[in-house]
């Protein structure tokens, strides 16, 4: 049997155990209640182990997928199912607060203090207190060019280039760390620090992704209330790179802090195959009223439900089908978690994919197919308020503050993105009964299911 201690960054001792049997089978059991919040939303406090369902459902979506996973696999011989094997060798810095080391290890978690644990990055820009405050690309030179240019053309660090902080997803990511003169930089090996920021970079031939996802990033924030990640666009031409700060960190002063976090595929206790409605069966689905489950236990959940609605409305019009559970987080800064800052907010209309929702809207699969009624009883799945008179109100005000937007896009770049969102905006305003007026757009095709 393998065994690992799970930390929480603020408790200095094990929260608990993650065991996995000879048949593979995984549990995990708390081993003290003095603990701030819980792992998960799905395993609460408790005496008796968590089973197979329950744990691999929240620990196997700390995995990244990318070549050192791969590599530690092949070394080893581990098989991927094996998530305690995997966590054994990669669960030092897990995302958010958590990590899992061997039973008897030290935390692989701590405090970074800006002064010693972090050495700059050469070539790096100096960036603003917030990201908010950059309005055009940072240039990049020197190791953060030939850092973003490796992951840009193979998806991986040089190989002298220690990944600090491994990251789910598919593009090629680091996690970096603004430190105090506004450059960025590494943690140093071994030091356990936390980083501050992740810079995506995709491929040479998905370039255009990085201006319209910031682009995108920015529309959220301006159409609704809720916090939006901060994002801004590093290099140009055919080296850029999208910086994001990350909402699972907190500064106090020179030290870093890790904030717990888990995404709704783990809250659900959902492995991330189901991070999309379609793949999962009775009881076991991200649909609507599982959503709505888990916006009735954060700490304000009419404020939760009504974000979620105004996220998800924007997510429409924007043309981003793809914002499945694992786009989705619950941040915990007290003992009952929030709906954390929106994020990875990408108008994949533009991409040839089919262009199906991640959840079903009422009965709407398509976003162009959503109509009053089926809104109404989206939001009375997530036991919101019905579509009445004051979300019809809300609903024209966040539209027409898309569609201005739409208009200060620049041109070319934001040509794309601006048809987008007019043409999403026609079918919705129109099938919602609103009566906005919709400048003319090229039209972008819907692949439907």
């Amino acid at each position: 049997m393998t065994i690992l201690d799970v930390y929480l960054e603020a408790v200095p001792e094990p929260i608990g155990k993650l065991s996995a049997a000879r048949d593979g089978t995984m549990s995990f059991a708390y081993t003290t209640n003095a603990i701030p919040h819980p792992v998960s939303m799905s395993m609460p406090i408790r005496e008796e182990p968590y089973g197979d369902v329950a744990t691999r459902g929240f620990f196997s979506n700390l995995l990244f997928e990318n070549e050192m996973r791969d590599q530690v696999m092949q070394r080893h011989g581990i098989a991927e199912r094996d998530i305690v094997g995997l966590l054994f060798h990669l669960g030092a810095d897990c995302p958010g607060a958590i990590s899992c080391v061997p039973e008897g290890a030290p935390p692989g978690k701590r405090p970074g203090r800006l002064e010693v644990d972090y050495g700059a990055l050469d070539g790096s820009p100096v960036l603003a207190g917030t990201l908010s405050a950059v309005t055009d690309p940072l240039p990049v030179g020197g190791s953060l060019a030939e850092i973003m240019a490796s992951l840009r053309d193979h998806r991986r660090l040089p190989p002298q280039t220690e990944d600090p902080s491994p990251l789910a997803g598919v593009q090629g990511k680091i996690a970096l760390t603004r430190l105090p003169d506004g450059r960025l930089g590494l943690p140093m090996p071994g030091s356990g620090a936390p980083t501050t920021h992740i810079l995506k970079v995709p491929r040479a031939a998905a370039m255009t992704s990085v201006l319209r996802e910031h682009l995108a990033t920015r529309l959220m924030a301006q159409a609704q209330a809720h916090p939006v990640a901060e994002t801004c666009v590093l290099g140009e031409g055919d080296l850029q790179g999208l910086l994001v700060a990350r909402f699972d960190r907190r500064l106090d002063g020179t030290e870093v802090h890790r904030v717990h976090q888990e995404d709704f595929c783990q809250a659900l206790g959902f492995g991330h195959w189901l991070k999309y409605e379609r793949n999962g069966g009775e009881g076991r689905a991200f649909t609507a009223s599982a959503i709505g489950h888990l916006l009735d236990a954060t700490r304000v959940p009419a404020m939760a439900r009504q974000a979620f609605f105004e996220i998800t409305l924007v997510n429409l019009v924007l043309g981003n089908s793809d914002n499945h559970a694992k786009n989705h987080a619950l941040l915990y800064t007290a003992s009952k978690p929030e709906l954390a800052p929106a994020y990875d907010i990408d108008p994949v209309l533009l991409d040839d994919v089919t262009h199906e929702m991640s959840f079903r809207i009422g009965d709407a699969r398509v976003a162009d197919d959503i109509t009053g009624e089926d809104l109404d009883r989206f939001l009375k799945a997530l036991g919101a308020r019905s579509f009445g008179k004051p979300q019809q109100r809300r609903a024209t005000s966040i539209i027409k503050t898309l569609l201005e937007a739409a208009d200060a896009l620049p041109r070319p770049a934001g040509k794309g993105l601006c048809d987008v969102i007019r043409q999403q905006a026609y079918h919705v305003s129109g099938n919602l009964g609103l009566g906005l007026d919709v400048a003319e757009f090229d039209a972008v095709p819907v692949n439907r299911p």
